[in-house]
């Protein structure tokens, strides 16, 4: 419905009527300004929305956010200074990519070879860091969510009504975005009642989510009260090892990073294309002596052919110490992803019976009422 309220003018007395809301011929008015979970048309949770959502963030983080906090707003706040943490990061991030790559010219020839091949290290530690801390947490999280439809990354758009300040008194509602289960303690439960997004009934993805984890039917007739405790559960064991995991992962990467197989990767188009041709020159002679010579034209199975002998020798190093430490970490990441799987996606309560232990919690039914 459409919400009227008169405003009193201070300086003539007379009174202004605003509205809010959204009026559609045909239908019922409906107000927009509220929270709810980010689906797309198929009401499934894509990669695209989390590109949009990192877009949004990343533009703001350099653009909006900052000019707040310069000019003393009294709308900035802590949601917006830990979204600017990404431009320390990425800054510096780039600033390790580019201390070598790019000063290079400055050096002498050898001190400029050695820079190149520390340079080409560096900037992919840089970026098999990122992906190993990022992808790393999908190996645990994505078994969670296919197995009992928890999706711990569910964002969601959480609508801001900010105070008035001189010269903006009109555009006041921002929007920031968050995650459904964000805080383990407060979910935002909220958003799952009366979702269409899961079913026709105020309870759809509770009792979804609870048939999954093995609840009889019978059993779900309160069956919010029920699953919650059970999905805080998957929730913090979820978080807990995907963290550690990615950890272990993000070091792997950066160890593989450093192997010297890398040091003769080359990057610049330029410099492939002049190679190639001096290749073709000597793969023609090698032909005519009946030599097969590897052919490293294309970048990908360049770059694909590197990172293979690097993970080779990141296991399998020379040194001795070298190669204890590559295969202990690699093992730790193995191993505590896996563990991560067996502790989420494994049931070691069951003999004592999910719904059981989910029932003792809040509702005591032969009394019909709430029990602390």
């Amino acid at each position: 419905m459409v919400y009227s309220i008169g405003v009193q003018n201070q300086n003539n007395g007379s009174i202004k009527t605003l509205s809010f809301g959204k009026k559609e011929e045909g239908k019922r008015s409906k107000c927009e300004n509220h929270d709810a979970l980010m689906y797309d048309e198929k009401r499934k949770h894509p990669i695209t929305t989390n590109v949009k959502i990192q877009a949004d963030k990343f533009v703001n983080a350099f653009t909006k956010y900052p000019q707040k906090g310069l000019k003393g707003s009294k709308n900035s706040n802590f949601y917006e200074f830990l979204t600017m943490g990404m431009v320390p990061y990425l800054t510096g991030s780039a600033t390790m990519i580019a201390v070598f790559n790019l000063a290079s010219k400055f050096f002498d020839t050898p001190a400029a070879v050695n820079a190149s091949k520390l340079g080409k290290k560096m900037g992919l530690g840089v970026l098999f860091y990122g992906i190993g801390k990022t992808l790393s947490k999908k190996f645990i999280e994505t078994p969670v969510n296919l197995r009992y439809g928890i999706d711990v990354n569910l964002p969601y758009k959480k609508v801001i009504h900010e105070l008035p300040e001189q010269g903006n008194t009109n555009n006041l509602v921002t929007q920031e975005y968050h995650k459904a289960y964000e805080s383990v303690d407060f979910p935002r439960w909220d958003l799952f009642y009366n979702n269409e997004s899961f079913g026709p009934d105020r309870n759809s993805y509770f009792e979804k989510v609870g048939k999954k984890m093995g609840i009889q039917d019978d059993d779900l007739d309160h069956a919010d009260q029920k699953v919650k405790p059970l999905i805080k559960e998957k929730v913090i064991k979820t978080k807990l090892f995907s963290t550690l995991s990615s950890y272990f992962w993000a070091a792997t990467g950066v160890g593989i990073a450093m192997q010297k197989p890398w040091e003769n990767l080359v990057i610049n188009p330029a410099k492939r294309v002049a190679n190639y041709k001096n290749y073709k020159k000597v793969a023609e002679a090698a032909k005519e002596k009946g030599m097969n010579v590897a052919k490293y034209n294309n970048f990908a199975k360049d770059f694909g052919k590197k990172f293979v002998e690097s993970c080779k020798e990141f296991v399998n190093n020379g040194h001795k110490g070298m190669r204890i430490a590559g295969r202990s970490l690699l093992g730790l990441a193995v191993g505590m992803t896996l563990l991560g799987n067996l502790s989420t996606l494994l049931d070691f309560n069951k003999g004592r019976g999910a719904s059981s232990q989910a029932s003792s919690s809040l509702i005591d039914e032969s009394k019909e009422k709430v029990v602390c």
